[in-house]
């Protein structure tokens, strides 16, 4: 198990083996300018760590807040009030909602990429099924200064967030829009994520709970392990404690990193109201993982919806830097 700095130094690593194989000012790890180069802008739910955001090639990123509204009270994403205020009223059964930024966010969002000297934008966001927020970036993009290209990634978490951080890296040292767009989607079709929740009010509450609505009444004593399917929240199985359904979020693990072909995850745990279970999860699946197993609260945009107690695996294939040489086959003459 890792704890968040060690994960980031595994990261900063990382960045440096990316520089190491460019050429020009790169390899020397001289700033980037920002003209000509390709932006990343994605949205709150991501979940990528405010340390990293420090850092040079994150001048290429932004995140953009998405809405909580606990009681009657609108907060944006990432306040100190919202993280205090919000396990408080999750605890108390205080109504939690959430919202879409609105088209106007990512208007001022790449208007202000654009002033900055940035010739296109690739905006990388939660999936269309769970949120509008693909569809907002979308209508903001019609009308901006530079092309924006949006990509509705049908995934949350930080398996968004894995994705958006290996977009950055290349767009920063220089990577073509095209072949940005082609790892892009690369990555997300590849990427997993597994969670458990307590309950299902919250998801049940905020309409997230896809294909499993006719399943309710079936469900209510049981610790539901769910996945992503297609952007779609589907049930995996449906364990009686919660003890089973950390155990099964283990074993999907194992069975997702045996089916990847050799080429290495990269594995995250979310925790929300439980740090030392998150932590123990963590421990338990670092020796399938690639980097170290960072402990990642989930934002509140997503904490709203599965509630005190949800325990998440997210999965992303090692970016391919990272990844053993494998020699091409030299065809017969």
């Amino acid at each position: 198990m890792a704890d968040l700095a060690e994960w980031q130094g595994a990261m900063l690593t990382h960045i440096r083996q990316v520089r190491s194989t460019r050429s020009g000012w790169v390899r020397f790890g001289l700033p980037p300018s920002r003209k000509g180069r390709t932006a990343i802008v994605t949205d709150s739910s991501a979940s990528i760590p405010a340390e990293l955001l420090t850092h040079p090639l994150a001048r290429g990123l932004r995140q953009v807040p998405m809405p909580v509204m606990v009681g009657e009270q609108i907060h944006a994403e990432g306040t100190a009030e919202l993280m205090r205020e919000l396990p408080l009223a999750l605890a108390a059964g205080t109504a939690v909602r959430t919202s879409r930024p609105s088209p106007g966010s990512f208007s001022a969002v790449y208007q202000e990429l654009a002033e900055s000297g940035f010739e296109q934008v690739i905006s990388v966001h939660i999936s269309g099924q769970l949120s509008g927020t693909v569809e907002a970036a979308r209508l903001a993009g019609r009308d901006a200064l530079i092309p924006v290209t949006v990509v509705d990634s049908h995934l949350s978490g930080f398996a968004l967030g894995t994705v958006v951080l290996d977009a950055v890296i290349s767009a920063g040292f220089g990577m073509a829009p095209e072949q940005l767009l082609e790892d892009v989607d690369e990555a997300t079709q590849e990427a997993g994520v597994f969670f458990t929740v307590p309950n299902l009010d919250q998801l049940r509450r905020g309409g997230r709970i896809g294909t499993l609505a006719g399943l309710l009444g079936t469900l209510l004593h049981v610790k539901p392990v769910l996945t992503l399917d297609n952007g779609i929240v589907s049930l995996v199985d449906r364990p009686r404690t919660s003890a089973r359904a950390t155990e099964r979020l283990v074993e999907l693990t194992q069975e997702f990193v045996s089916g990847s072909e050799g080429r290495g995850e990269r594995i995250a745990v979310h925790g929300f109201g439980n740090e030392p279970a998150a932590h123990e999860l963590a421990g338990r699946l670092q020796s399938l993982s690639a980097m170290p197993v960072p402990v990642i609260r989930l934002p509140a945009v997503l904490a709203a919806h599965l509630g005190l107690g949800a325990l998440g695996v997210t999965l992303n294939p090692v970016a391919p830097a990272q990844r053993p040489h494998q020699p091409r086959a030299v065809p017969s003459s």
